[in-house]
């Protein structure tokens, strides 16, 4: 892993949240190109991250590259501030037992090991947001599947 987050002491450090997301959209869309995925970015554009935009790329690229993997015909991203805080969320696919959330968090854990992956994706996603002081959560979406929710400091 390539992070820059050790280095966030570095005054100014910021990322536009939207940019990277429509970057990580345009490569995931040819990528899944063969099963018509839409992905759909929400409320992102007034948005930043108050860290390097590598990591963020990193982060929001593994849970974006997550979601297309099990959704059925749509992602959605989308974003909201509160104060300091920064809340990402990637609803997709047809959603992960609540029994299975924290076991899937932790690295080298899979669901399914008849798709192609390690088993680290969710694991760096977690690792990085706590580098940041934040974190990354794993709930249901109002379109049915899994959400996740990740959360980070907010640039001004």
């Amino acid at each position: 892993m390539a992070s820059r987050a050790g280095f966030r002491g570095v005054l100014g450090a910021r990322a536009a949240v939207a940019d990277v997301a429509r970057d990580l959209q345009f490569s995931l869309e040819r990528l899944y190109q063969e099963r018509g995925l839409r992905i759909d970015l929400q409320d992102l554009e007034d948005l930043a991250f108050q860290g390097d935009a590598q990591d963020l790329e990193e982060m929001l690229g593994n849970l974006m590259d997550n979601a297309c993997k099990w959704a059925r015909s749509r992602v959605r991203i989308s974003g909201s501030r509160r104060g300091n805080l920064l809340r990402l969320m990637v609803d997709d696919g047809p959603g992960i037992a609540e029994r299975d959330r924290e076991n899937v968090l932790m690295r080298g854990r899979r669901l399914d090991e008849t798709t192609t992956g390690t088993g680290l994706g969710l694991a760096i996603v977690c690792d990085l947001a706590e580098l940041y002081r934040g974190s990354l959560e794993l709930t249901r979406a109002d379109i049915g599947g899994p959400r996740a929710a990740l959360e980070l400091p907010a640039a001004i």
